[in-house]
């Protein structure tokens, strides 16, 4: 608010304040004149002071209806006018002549005659006072101030005198006022600058815009009542309090570049200008305060902005180098991809007729067209790769390439930023950005081969992204989303896995939703002669000889062998008698070593058994090792030599999980 508009709102506040004592001025006078206590009146005219005596008037109130500046009227109980000076006369727009003697109920609006008549019958009493309007000759209604008293020293009984004050140039200032409040208090509010008011006298806080609190941080109670040195928005209290000295002495202060601490610790520049003004005859201090922080930090950073222009267009020219190359490289790994998936992995690669190898096929076949994640279990060269494969060709991902991740050939330090990506600079060595496993596979079928040898910190990310198809590469902290559907693969016992600590629970059940277990060799040997027929045929023509036909004691060989490495054995050894085949007619060069009939694969390992009868043991000791009754007395060990056992075993106590 500028100190015009406070002048003004002063000089509206004094002619309220005059127009106030003027109507007390002549109530005072009415009531002396009232109660006989006044003998002569002296008036102020043109022509100097008069003096008009009371005593031998024709009535009382003559004198009193000549000199009052306001309205005057004596009112009979009906509410007729016995007298009124000119004043009142002029307010309701009428002659002296036409007005005595006329009904009061004339001049009253409508609105207001039931205030009328009960300000009228209390003023019978007493004193009583009250705004309404009064008709003036048919125009607008003109708001007066009323007041009635009793007159009792009369012969007329019922009669009143009222003093009427005409309240219209009041009521235009109060509206005035009223107006002016409300569009300053709005611009207050509106403010793009904070605006903080302060007494000054204490230095406290009378008043703060929403700028400002949003400016700082704070509340508006947080503010109210207190001084700038104790809010902590001066960083120094001393300077703070200086500054309010300076304000009282000099009434004005200013400052381009004050820092100011904000609530929560941020220090920001400020233009700050302070006025000492005068409002309702009170010293208050306006503070206008413009944060400049931005433009202070514009300014630096136009500074340097040259340097940075020019750098980033080195980046730029950097990136969009990368960019191309790896562009490239994507497209010709995607190229790859299916080229290799078409000719190495087709469902007709998959050769066998016997009931297990069905089987498998069947299942596959009815969790394909699915997203379900598939876990495909069975011993290492038994071809769980082809059945991955085999899942993807009849999967709605086809048109997409199958990406296979081999878990077990990777280091651990690198398996996650193959798995996931990363970015540049991410980890030492780290030189370019790297494109993870399961972007490429985004919309297509990962397979993650021989899942069981994945690091146990890589297992938690892998579980997340299976849980809410999102990650982030090494080093960046953007989430990515991707739609890829798990096919994992494993010649691990899982749940032995689990046992031990080596694979996470939570994992493993989400990998084993739908499981399929691939047949070793030893448990389709019918299909042998099939696979036979196919190798030679495959590597005959490689080598370049001509194979008519396979020996029958060669292929009772073939199958009654029990295969431990399973097809991938059979074409290793395959491919190497061909290459020593001297003939026409395939036969083994090298005799084929049977240390055993073809083991089920319910047997359990010596070490199995071992291990699981040192445990039934120990539970039945309650982990007690040495001692009469200790599990070393009960299996016939020394102590320190089953201790070694259980080291080698890896077997430790549920509880503590720490070897015993």
């Amino acid at each position: 608010m500028t100190k015009i508009d406070t002048k003004r709102k002063d000089k509206h506040l004094l002619q309220i304040e005059d127009l106030r004592m003027r109507l007390e001025e002549a109530e005072e006078t009415l009531r002396a004149i009232r109660k006989g206590e006044v003998d002569a009146l002296i008036v102020s005219t043109t022509e100097g002071d008069r003096v008009f005596t009371l005593s031998g008037a024709e009535h009382p109130y003559r004198i009193m209806v000549e000199t009052m500046s306001e309205g005057a009227i004596t009112l009979a109980s009906d509410g007729t006018i016995l007298y009124c000076n000119h004043r009142f006369a002029d307010i309701v727009k009428g002659s002296l002549e036409k007005v005595t003697g006329s009904s009061i109920y004339q001049y009253i609006s409508s609105t207001d005659l039931q205030l009328f008549e009960e300000l009228l019958e209390q003023g019978l009493k007493g004193n009583s006072k009250g705004e309404l309007a009064l008709q003036a000759g048919g125009e607008n209604s003109v708001p007066v101030l009323l007041s009635l008293n009793p007159l009792q020293r009369t012969d007329i009984p019922g009669v009143v005198c009222a003093v009427i004050v005409d309240m219209t140039e009041h009521k235009k200032m109060e509206e005035a006022l009223k107006n002016s409040e409300t569009r300053y208090r709005r611009l207050f509010e509106a403010a793009r600058d904070g605006v903080l008011i302060l007494d000054a006298e204490t230095g406290q806080i009378v008043d703060v815009n929403p700028f400002l609190l949003e400016m700082l941080g704070y509340s508006r109670e947080e503010l109210l009542g207190k001084k700038l040195w104790e809010i902590g928005t001066f960083r120094d209290i001393e300077e703070s309090k200086a500054t309010s000295a300076e304000l009282k002495s000099k009434g004005y202060v200013r400052y381009d570049d004050l820092p100011l601490v904000t609530k929560d610790g941020r220090t920001i520049a400020v233009e700050f200008v302070s006025n000492v003004y005068l409002v309702n005859h009170y010293k208050v201090i306006q503070c206008n305060i413009r944060d400049t922080t931005e433009r202070k930090n514009t300014a630096e950073a136009l500074k340097k902005s040259h340097n940075e222009l020019e750098q980033q267009a080195v980046e730029l020219q950097t990136a969009l180098s990368e960019i191309k190359s790896l562009k490239d490289q994507l497209e010709a790994e995607n190229i790859y991809f299916r080229r290799e998936v078409k000719m190495k992995h087709q469902l007709d690669h998959i050769l066998g007729q016997s009931d297990g190898l069905k089987y498998v096929l069947y299942r596959a076949e009815q969790v394909a067209p699915m997203n379900t994640t598939v876990l495909i279990l069975g011993e290492t060269g038994t071809g769980k790769d082809l059945i991955a494969a085999a899942i993807h060709e009849m999967s709605p991902r086809k048109d997409r390439p199958l990406i296979i991740v081999n878990c077990a050939a990777l280091p651990g330090n690198l398996i996650e930023s193959e798995l996931f990506g990363r970015e540049k600079g991410a980890f030492t060595g780290a030189d370019t950005k790297q494109v993870g496993r399961f972007e490429i596979a985004n919309g297509s079928t990962l397979c993650l081969d021989e899942i069981g040898e994945l690091p146990l910190e890589v297992q938690a990310k892998l579980l997340r992204v299976i849980q809410h198809n999102e990650f982030e590469r090494l080093g960046s902290s953007h989430t990515i989303k991707v739609n890829v559907r798990i096919v994992a693969t494993t010649n691990r016992n899982l749940e032995e896995e689990v046992r031990k600590g080596r694979f996470r629970q939570d994992l493993y059940y989400r990998l084993n939703v739908f499981p399929i277990t691939v047949p070793p060799l030893r448990q389709r040997t019918e299909d042998i002669p099939m696979l036979v027929e196919a190798f030679v045929e495959q590597y005959s023509r490689k080598l370049g000889k001509q194979i008519t036909s396979v020996q029958k004691e060669t292929m009772k060989a073939l199958q009654d062998y029990p295969w431990p490495g399973n097809i991938r054995e059979l074409e290793s050894v395959i491919e190497r008698a061909l290459i020593l085949c001297p003939g026409p007619i395939f036969q083994l060069v090298d005799k084929l070593e049977i240390s055993s009939p073809p083991i089920s694969s319910t047997v359990k390992t010596l070490e199995e058994s071992e291990r699981n009868q040192i445990l039934k043991t120990l539970s039945e000791t309650r982990w007690r090792i040495e001692g009469k009754d200790g599990a070393a007395a009960i299996l016939g060990l020394h102590p320190s030599t089953l201790r070694a056992r259980m080291h080698k075993l890896g077997i430790v106590r549920p509880e503590t999980k720490e070897p015993v």
